[in-house]
């Protein structure tokens, strides 16, 4: 499964968290939670407040969750971080795993944004940056 350090841009921003690694470009963003972590809205609060940082709430993104660890997460937590970016386009999730892949489908009942479920990181990217540029 391919890695953020597998593409080829180069990040605005990039960080370590204790929830996992953060990489941010112009306008698309991409998590690698760690393994075993249960993400919930309190923990993301950090990475929330560096997303604010880099996108306010003007610049248009998308979201991209590679999945290349095992965690779980608390969907009720969507509701909160969603309202916080109204320039949030799309939410992408990247995930090889078949179990994995079926849960990402049950998110969409929690986001009113486009979702799209990937099994390649660069294909997840490119189609991030086709709504960054619809929405330009």
């Amino acid at each position: 499964m391919n890695t953020i350090a597998d593409l080829k841009q180069q990040p605005v921003a990039e960080h370590k968290l204790d929830l996992g690694r953060f990489v941010f470009y112009k306008n698309i963003s991409i998590s690698e939670v760690s393994e075993g972590t249960h993400v919930t809205f309190e923990k993301v609060a950090d990475m929330l407040r560096i997303a604010e940082n880099v996108y306010g709430n003007d610049t248009p993104f998308v979201y991209i969750s590679n999945r290349i660890h095992s965690y779980s997460i608390d969907p009720l937590g969507y509701y909160e971080a969603i309202k916080l970016f109204p320039n949030l386009k799309a939410y992408a999730i990247v995930s090889q795993n078949n179990r994995r892949r079926t849960l990402a489908v049950l998110e969409k009942l929690f986001m009113k944004k486009p979702i799209r479920v990937f099994d390649d990181l660069e294909k997840a990217y490119e189609w991030a940056a086709q709504i960054i540029e619809r929405t330009a």
